[in-house]
């Protein structure tokens, strides 16, 4: 009798958990990921005149996504340890123009662009 409960309390969890592991699966399309911002900020109430558009707020967060892009395709090219790696693209996320990263990046952006003249 004990093993059967055990049995039935055995596959009543893995059928639970194995639906929470399968959603995790989903990964969101970046290409068509629309972008969220306030509509109306807080500064708006006080300084009107300095607060941006809608439309460059967003403009804004797209140049910032693609700068963390790029820099992170860079970091993965780069010939450094895997913990100094692992430390660029956790500051990379926190602040993506940090000057300690900027200095890691910066030789390598020159280089391109002069390829690309």
């Amino acid at each position: 009798m004990k093993k059967i409960r055990l049995w039935t309390l055995g596959s009543i969890f893995y059928v639970v958990f194995s639906f929470g592991v399968s959603a995790q699966d989903i990964v969101p399309d970046s290409e068509n990921e629309t972008f969220k911002v306030q509509k109306h900020t807080v500064m708006a109430q006080y300084e009107p005149a300095m607060v941006l558009s809608v439309n460059e707020r967003i403009r804004l967060k797209q140049e910032r996504l693609t700068t963390i892009k790029r820099r992170r395709g860079i970091l993965n090219t780069l010939d450094i340890s895997d913990r100094k790696r692992q430390r660029f693209l956790r500051e990379l996320i926190r602040n993506p123009f940090s000057d300690r990263l900027n200095r890691a990046v910066a030789d390598i952006e020159f280089i391109e662009d002069q390829a690309q003249n």
